[in-house]
């Protein structure tokens, strides 16, 4: 197989390609994995030059037989802070492109190189060498009102300190798998951001907390402003959420999710995503049991060898 770099001609063939993947049908949103084929084609059409234009992009192709991958390097994981390239996206096989990939990713600086596990993927990546870090669920927006002795309010400036020393006590199980950090400056970092909230209507991060006999005992911390990839429709972004440890098996996390979807909701709203590490196997229970979260796919990362 001879690999080389995409070019602009190769559009059409490029994009025929991409329709021709097999996808999953969508979690929740049903999109046929045709349709998100589709898509996909048409999103690469549109935006051709563009991303052909982007220094940080690397596009390959091969030939007889047929295939692309497509490479994002210089990201950076935003918990762990560790320099990553990311496959984005490939079509074929993709384990005759892998070592040029990596030597790629370490050529520029990056310690990782990750990428996206559809369901039913997972064992071809473990095949490869990769070790999954990362589940991405996706959930509607089915609120539940809380008739429980416990209150949920929304967060205010006064609660910062009280998020962010909590959030302190269970950062580690944030951090994807198999993945080193150091987690006092972890905290110091993720501590600087959570002081410096104010929960305004100008706020990059919406809050609630939740309450046991007045005081708060937890709280989870949403990014608005996503969008169903497949369908444009609004999403947000569960950030965080933290209990104190005596509330833990209390249902608290299950009613404080409940109803600030509902509170969600009332800002049009229609999902929620979230990320949990594959080592937080509790919390993944939690949300594909009683939350009707779903799997929409799984990260998987290599370590280029730097």
């Amino acid at each position: 197989m001879i690999l080389r770099r995409v070019r602009l001609e190769d559009r059409d063939w490029f994009c025929q390609l991409a329709a021709g993947k097999e996808f999953p049908v969508h979690p929740h949103t049903q999109i046929s994995g045709q349709e998100r084929a589709r898509q996909l084609a048409q999103r690469y059409r549109d935006g051709w030059e563009q991303l052909l234009a982007q220094p940080e992009m690397l596009v390959l192709v091969s030939q007889e037989p047929d295939g692309y991958a497509v490479l994002l390097r210089q990201d950076r994981d935003s918990l762990t802070q560790d320099r990553q390239s990311i496959l984005w996206d490939w079509a074929g096989e993709l384990k005759p492109f892998l070592p040029v990939l990596l030597k790629q990713a370490a050529a520029a600086g990056d310690r990782y190189l990750v990428a996206r596990s559809q369901p039913g993927q997972e064992e071809g990546f473990l095949n490869l060498g990769f070790l999954a870090e990362s589940r991405r669920l996706l959930a509607p927006v089915l609120g539940k009102p809380n008739r429980s002795q416990f209150t949920v309010r929304p967060a205010t400036p006064q609660d910062v300190f009280f998020i962010a020393n909590l959030h302190s006590q269970g950062s580690q199980f944030y951090v994807p798998s198999h993945r080193e950090v150091d987690r006092e400056e972890m905290i110091s970092r993720t501590m600087t951001i959570y002081l410096g909230l104010d929960f305004g209507p100008d706020s990059p991060v919406w809050g609630r907390i939740i309450c046991w006999k007045d005081k708060p005992s937890g709280y989870v911390l949403y990014k608005l402003g996503m969008r169903v990839e497949e369908t444009g429709e609004s999403a947000a972004y569960l950030y965080d959420i933290n209990l104190l440890p005596e509330f833990w098996g209390r249902l608290g996390a299950r009613i404080l999710l409940r109803q600030a979807m509902l509170d969600l909701a009332e800002l049009g709203v229609k999902y929620v995503a979230a990320d949990i590490s594959c080592d937080n196997d509790n919390a993944f229970q939690l949300a594909t049991r009683g939350i009707e979260f779903a799997l929409e796919w799984t990260r998987f990362g290599l370590r280029t060898g730097r």
